[in-house]
This record gives structure tokens, C-alpha cells and sequence, in this order.
């Protein structure tokens, strides 16, 4: 079973659930404001049966990934350091090492529109020769025709290995 995680969620449920119906069998939505909880509800109980099943978790994202068995896909978008937004770089260093722990061995994805990135390390995952932090790889996969509509990265996140560049797979759907 394929897990996606998306930290900082807030409201946006629907579309990412349409967006990952292809990569996943359920998405672990997370945000630390425990108001949301009646409007998680209601997305649960309108749930369309042939979309990723939706886990609802109010707290610290930290300890609420290191929690979930796996995270085979990141999905993260939307957000800001300033007002109404997180405060958290999840694609930074003290955020994004924990959340990779998660990863199989065999890497993930995540999905990103490159929000609350720090130290350029979006750009750098996107380009063309990608970027080696944490011990992973990480490179911009191009075959992603729904994402570019909604101006989201498709990133291949493979365990770094030191004897040679690890070049973008393809991603297939499900």
C-alpha cells in the first residue's frame, strides 16, 4: 500500500486527493490546527469512493511522520513562512532528513510546488543535474502531465549512491 503524507495541509483536501489518485492508496493529511478537525470530517464523509483514502492527523508533523510505517510520496504545496502560513520548511534541513527516514529503501517521490524551501534546494532539485543532500538524490522526473497544470514538480528521490549519478526515472501511473 502506497502512502502519501502531506504536512501543513490545512483545508486543501479535494485536489490532492484527484491529483494522487494515480500514486497512491491513501494520503495522511497533517497540520497543527485542530480546528480543521470539523472540516476534515465533512471531506471524509463526502469521500468519492474511487480516490486515495484520507487519514486526518492534528499535530506535529515531525512526530507524526515518524509514526507512519512509511511515506512512499511527499506531497507539500501552498504554504508560507508568513502570516497564515506554517512557519515550517519542510523541504529544508531540520524537516526534510526526517521525513526521507520514512522513505523506502527504494526512494519516492514528492510533489511540490516548492513552498517554504530554504538555501535554493527546490531549484536545485529541479535542474537538470539535480541535487545530492541526506544521503539521497534527488531529480526532477519530466513525464508529469497532470502536475504542470497545476504548477507542481514531480521529484524522484532515490538513496544517494557514491559510485554514480542516479539519473530521473519515468514515473508510470498505478
Amino acid at each position: 500500500m502506497a502512502i502519501a503524507f502531506y504536512p501543513c495541509c490545512g483545508v486543501d483536501i479535494e485536489q490532492p486527493l484527484m491529483l494522487l489518485e494515480n500514486y497512491v492508496d491513501e494520503v495522511v493529511f497533517c497540520d497543527m490546527e485542530k480546528r480543521l478537525s470539523s472540516h476534515w470530517r465533512q471531506v471524509a464523509a463526502d469521500a468519492v469512493n474511487n480516490l486515495p483514502s484520507a487519514t486526518f492527523r492534528v499535530g506535529d508533523l515531525t512526530q507524526i511522520a515518524n509514526e507512519l510505517p512509511i511515506i512512499n510520496l511527499l506531497f507539500y504545496r501552498r504554504d508560507s513562512a508568513g502570516e497564515g502560513g506554517s512557519g515550517v520548511f519542510v523541504l529544508g534541513d531540520s524537516v526534510l532528513p526526517l521525513i526521507l527516514q520514512r522513505f523506502p529503501s527504494e526512494g519516492g517521490l514528492i510533489i511540490t510546488d516548492g513552498s517554504n524551501s530554504r538555501g535554493s534546494y527546490f531549484e536545485r532539485m529541479i535542474r537538470s543535474r539535480g541535487l545530492t543532500k541526506h544521503g539521497w538524490t534527488f531529480n526532477r522526473a519530466y513525464e508529469q502531465p497532470l502536475m504542470d497544470d497545476h504548477r507542481l514538480y514531480v521529484i524522484d528521490v532515490r538513496r544517494a549512491r557514491p559510485d554514480r549519478p542516479q539519473p530521473a526515472r519515468t514515473i508510470a501511473a498505478r
